[in-house]
């Protein structure tokens, strides 16, 4: 099967990757490497910008796997091994999509992964980086924007790290995630990044 590895960087060292770049895209928002496999991105709306601005240029041309990725994993997973990224593409080669999630119920001790995380934590009380400078409690967004049901317990792909084949992709039109893309790319550090590491298995969901 077809796949490739979109990796979403700022100025991290991607040598980890070596082994897989052929198959990898780079888009990259920080210093240019000058590598054939790069393509220089604005530096707006963290790695969601990024994996939707890929769908939508590569959404009639799709491989058969995609594999979304920040270019320095070692925080989220121990260390920067690229054989993780395979174990990924590997999953969604028998399951349509990676099963390395996280599962949260409502109200536990993790109080950030909760439908109301956003207003918890002052950290993001601050209309600042919002879209349209308009504060809205994550479960809104979700439902206004991903879908009408909120789930209990919601499935995440922690660091929005995962992969998906492309008939997963292409089940929602382009149009779809053209609209989506709206919703980060208004400031380097949105709000609504954050929303989508929470919302990526259901943007991707049957």
């Amino acid at each position: 099967m077809q796949y490739k590895i979109v990796v979403a960087r700022y100025n991290e060292n991607i040598d980890w990757l070596k082994s897989e770049m052929n198959n990898c895209i780079i888009y990259n928002k920080g210093n240019k490497l000058n590598i054939p496999n790069e393509i220089m991105l604005e530096n707006v709306g963290r790695e969601s910008e990024t994996y939707l601005n890929f769908i939508i240029n590569n959404y009639d041309n799709l491989p058969d796997i995609v594999v979304f990725t920040q270019a320095n994993i070692s925080d989220h997973k121990g260390s920067n091994n690229v054989l993780h990224l395979i174990k990924l593409k590997k999953e969604a080669e028998l399951n349509s999509k990676s099963l390395q999630l996280k599962t949260h119920y409502e109200g536990t001790k993790e109080f950030w992964w909760d439908k109301d995380w956003n207003i918890k934590d002052p950290k993001f009380l601050s209309k600042n980086n919002y879209k349209n400078k308009k504060h809205i409690m994550f479960i809104d967004w979700f439902k206004e924007n991903i879908n009408i049901n909120y789930p209990n317990p919601i499935y995440i792909y922690p660091n929005a790290i995962f992969a998906v084949k492309k008939q997963l992709i292409l089940n929602k039109p382009l149009e779809y995630y053209q609209k989506l893309i709206l919703e980060v790319n208004h400031c380097i550090n949105p709000v609504e990044g954050h929303f989508f590491e929470r919302s990526w298995y259901y943007i991707f969901d049957l």
